[in-house]
C-alpha cells in the first residue's frame, strides 16, 4: 500500500554524498486514499495559525461508526506527520494484549539507554498502567517507546495499516528521531535525505523491515546525544520538512479522524479495561476546560514537534452523539514545539466551535 502512498512525497535535486543545504527541495503533497466531498467550514482559522491546516471533523452513527456529516478544512486526504497523536493506537494494543493475558496492568517495564528516548522520562522499572498513563497524560515518548516495543512494532504496524491504509505507524519515537538527526547511517546511508526518500518508496512490508532496522539501530543512541544532534539539526542547514513526511508516522486527517471513532470509545476491550483506557484518554491533551456541548466523554491526544501542532480525539455526547476529529498542522512558520504549543487553546476552541455545527445539523 505504501509503495503507492508515499513516493510523491519527496522530490528532490539530490548532491551526491550527505545532505546540504543546497539541495533543492520541493514538497508534493501525497494523497492517500479518494478526496472526499465535504462541506467546508466557514469558520476562520485562529490569527496566530500558519502552514498547512488538514482538518476533519463527523459525527458518526453510534452503531455502526459510519459517518453521518463532516466538515473540512482543506485536502483531508493529504498524508501528513502525526507527532505523539499516535500514542493512542500503541496504549490500546497494549490494553489488547492485557484482555488476551500477554499482560498485565501492574507488567513492568525497565528503561535503559537503549530504549530511552528524548525528553523526560520514567526512570527505572514501572508498570504497563504507569505508562500508558505517561503516554497520554504527559506525552511521554520513552513510555509510548516501551510500550510499542513490548507489544511489537511489526505487529503494530501490519495491524494500524490492515484497519487504516491511510495510517502508517512503523516507528518508535526514538527511531525515526535517530533517522532525523542523521544517526542512522547504518541503515539509510550518509545521505541521510536520499535514505529517507528510499526508505518512502518501498512498498509496505519492505518498510516494516526497514523500521525494524531503524529501531534496532536507535538502540545503539544514548538520548543525551540524539537531543543534541536533534538540536542542531532543528537549528541547521540540514533541517527539510521532507524527512518528517518520510520518516515519521503519518495519516490523514480524513481517514485518522475515522480511525479515532473506532478506537477511543474503547468498545473492543472488556469492560475492566475499557474504564482505564477512557479514563487515560479523558486525561490526554487538549478540550475546553468548560465545553459548549454537552459531553460524557472526550478522548484528546496532541502532538507538536518542530512547525507542527496536532490535535484530535472523540466525544460523546448526552444525547448519544457521537463526534471524532482531526486537526494536522504542519510546515508552520512557528518553529519550536514550546511555541507551537500555545496555539492550542485557541485552536481547540475553534475545533470545539466546528463539532457544535455538526452535533446540531
Amino acid at each position: 500500500m505504501f509503495g503507492t502512498l508515499l513516493p510523491a512525497l519527496l522530490t528532490a535535486q539530490l548532491a551526491a554524498g550527505s545532505m546540504t543545504a543546497n539541495a533543492s527541495i520541493s514538497l508534493t503533497p501525497a494523497p492517500c486514499g479518494p478526496a472526499p466531498s465535504i462541506a467546508a467550514t466557514s469558520l476562520p482559522l485562529p490569527a496566530a495559525v500558519s502552514g498547512r491546516v488538514r482538518f476533519y471533523a463527523a459525527r458518526y452513527d453510534p452503531q455502526t461508526l459510519a459517518p453521518l456529516g463532516a466538515v473540512a478544512l482543506g485536502r483531508v486526504n493529504e498524508v501528513q506527520p502525526l507527532a505523539s497523536t499516535f500514542k493512542p493506537l500503541v496504549v490500546h494494543g497494549m490494553l489488547e494484549d492485557v484482555d488476551a493475558g500477554r499482560f498485565t496492568l501492574s507488567s513492568v517495564f525497565t528503561t535503559t539507554p537503549a530504549n530511552r528516548s528524548i525528553e523526560r522520562f520514567p526512570a527505572g522499572k514501572n508498570s504497563l498502567l504507569t505508562l500508558a498513563k505517561r503516554a497520554i497524560v504527559l506525552s511521554d515518548n520513552t513510555a509510548a517507546d516501551l510500550l510499542m516495543l513490548a507489544y511489537g512494532p511489526q505487529r503494530l504496524a501490519r495491524s494500524v495499516q490492515a484497519q487504516s491504509p491511510c495510517t502508517s505507524v512503523l516507528l518508535t519515537t526514538k527511531a525515526w528521531w535517530t533517522a532525523q538527526a542523521g544517526l542512522a547511517a547504518g541503515v539509510l546511508g550518509t545521505d541521510t535525505l536520499a535514505g529517507a526518500q528510499h526508505y518512502a518508496q518501498q512498498g509496505f512490508e519492505d518498510r516494516v523491515q526497514t523500521a525494524r532496522q531503524l529501531i534496532a539501530a536507535s538502540a545503539n543512541v544514548e538520548a543525551p546525544a540524539l537531543e543534541r544532534a536533534l538540536d542542531s539539526y532543528f537549528h541547521g542547514p540540514a533541517y527539510t520538512q521532507a524527512l518528517e513526511l518520510a520518516l515519521q508516522n503519518t495519516s490523514t486527517v480524513n481517514a485518522y479522524a475515522d480511525l479515532m471513532a473506532r478506537t477511543l470509545p474503547g468498545n473492543d476491550l472488556r469492560p475492566a479495561t475499557r474504564r482505564v483506557f477512557r479514563d487515560i484518554m479523558e486525561g490526554g491533551c487538549c478540550r475546553p476546560k468548560q465545553p459548549a456541548l454537552k459531553t460524557t466523554y472526550w478522548a484528546a491526544k496532541a502532538g507538536s514537534g518542530w512547525r507542527i501542532l496536532n490535535l484530535v480525539g472523540y466525544v460523546e455526547t448526552a444525547d448519544g452523539t457521537r463526534l471524532a476529529y482531526a486537526y494536522f498542522n504542519d510546515q508552520s512558520n512557528t518553529t519550536d514545539s514550546e511555541q507551537m504549543e500555545l496555539q492550542i487553546p485557541s485552536v481547540v476552541k475553534w475545533i470545539q466551535a466546528n463539532l457544535l455545527t455538526l452535533a446540531s445539523p
